[in-house]
């Protein structure tokens, strides 16, 4: 049977609640990932209702996926994004799209029944719980729940009354992210500048003439890759016994420098080459991005500058059966790019997200950007708009994604940033290829809705 509340008299605002929530609204309006804002509204919404959980939800699609927990472990957090099929509050929020607690609609004791209580809420400890919906208008884009225990009573009117404020508040944020991920839908895609966006998608006559170039040069680079790989092992064995053996001042001390780092240039070069072979010959194996991202940074500390900052906005994603070394080169070599257009410090940003059965990744900076001439040829073998680059940077990483069944994708503004998205599919080999969602135009994998 529902129970029906009345609203009671003083359910309005003080003016100690209000300021609170203009503290939440300067929140909402940074430029912090989804995770940390989450967290920081939590802090401030603790002085306005007691409660022990905090759950936000946002819209993907049809679905509503779990984004963002406090109080609750990793254990915990994936249960309550698991079961978010069958949570009775977000059901009802979604259908309704107005705010509810769930002894609003549902008696305690058939709550106690309910699968999704005996699941997730009363392993937390939880026992009542309300949410209010995030909208665009009519259109629902997310919902925010509170959880309390047993013993702390029911939400009331008041209570609800600041939950729906928050909900509002964060809807431009909610909003925001989800353009920018939209933003990725159109595969292959270059935007440049202030102008429209650039597909570098080929005619049937420009594509044989690319295979056919790509054809050529894989066979070079894997013959050069095969010439150069003896003697630079040798140089090196040589160079690190002069290097243990040999200490004599300052100016010997900067000429091995030079030439560990002129050697350290040329593996990266012959690893490109063999990585243009036409085999690539994967070692996969299930691993965690979130873990290769960070082994990645690590790897390259030593050369980032100290006025870099590195936002990580890792989301709960699955593992992928992907080649650690060969992805390990993506990654790095699309990082070492945003460092050095950002040669006075900067900001890194790095966020993963699952979205339709594909990890995505995407590395964002806020440097020099591109222009549309160098934008449309920035896959193009031996280009680049460095003094000292090679131009097989981004050739490579393209040609291994694809390889992995993935795509990659990059969209610059002129003096603001650039932002690369490698998404990958969720599966093993050749199973990924057949995934629901997926077809290929022009051997590239693009995504139908």
């Amino acid at each position: 049977m529902s129970v029906n509340r009345q609203k009671k008299p003083g359910a309005g605002l003080s003016g100690r609640e209000l300021h609170v929530l203009l503290e939440i609204t300067r929140v909402v309006t940074s430029s912090l990932p989804l995770q940390y804002m989450f967290e920081v509204v939590h802090a401030y919404m603790l002085e306005l209702i007691e409660y022990k959980t905090g759950t936000l939800y946002i819209k993907e699609k049809s679905r509503f996926n779990l984004k963002a927990a406090v109080g609750a472990d990793d254990e915990s957090m994936a249960l309550l994004g698991k079961w978010a099929g069958s949570n009775f509050l977000l059901k009802k929020i979604k259908a309704s799209g107005r705010p509810w607690f769930s002894t609003q609609f549902i008696e305690p004791e058939s709550i106690k029944k309910h699968p999704y209580y005996l699941k997730v809420l009363a392993p937390l400890g939880i026992m009542y719980t309300m949410g209010a919906p995030i909208r665009d208008g009519h259109q629902v884009l997310g919902s925010i729940h509170l959880g309390r225990g047993d013993g702390d009573g029911d939400f009331t009117e008041r209570d609800i009354c600041i939950l729906e404020a928050v909900a509002n508040l964060l809807s431009p944020a909610v909003r925001n992210i989800q353009m920018r991920q939209a933003s990725w839908n159109a595969d292959g895609l270059v935007i440049c500048g202030n102008g429209p966006e650039i597909s570098i998608q080929k005619t049937d006559e420009e594509n044989d003439s690319e295979e056919r170039r790509m054809r050529v040069l894989s066979s070079v680079s894997s013959v050069m890759a095969s010439e150069l790989r003896n003697p630079l092992a040798n140089l090196k064995m040589s160079f690190y016994s002069l290097a243990r053996n040999y200490s004599s001042g300052v100016m010997a001390q900067q000429d091995l420098e030079q030439m560990d780092r002129s050697i350290k240039s040329m593996d990266k070069t012959v690893g490109f080459l063999n990585n243009l072979s036409r085999n690539l010959d994967l070692k996969r194996e299930w691993l965690n991005v979130n873990q290769l991202l960070d082994e990645v940074l690590q790897a390259v500390a030593p050369i980032m500058d100290p006025d870099v900052v590195v936002v990580k906005d890792y989301g709960p994603v699955p593992k992928l059966f992907i080649d650690r070394e060969k992805m390990h080169t993506v990654y790095g070599n699309i990082i070492e790019n945003a460092l050095d257009a950002m040669p006075c410090g900067g900001r890194l940003h790095i966020s993963t997200l699952e979205n339709g059965g594909y990890v995505n990744v995407v590395l964002e900076d806020n440097g020099f950007g591109m222009d549309r001439e160098i934008g449309r040829k920035i896959f193009e073998p031996f280009f680049s708009a460095k003094s000292n680059g090679i131009g097989l940077g981004m050739t490579v990483c393209r040609k291994i994604v694809e390889s992995h069944t993935g795509t990659i994708k990059v969209r610059s503004n002129l003096g603001k940033g650039t932002a690369v998205c490698i998404e990958i599919p969720v599966g093993q080999g050749a199973h990924a290829k057949n995934l629901p969602g997926r077809s290929t135009v022009d051997g590239m994998p693009t995504r139908t809705n």
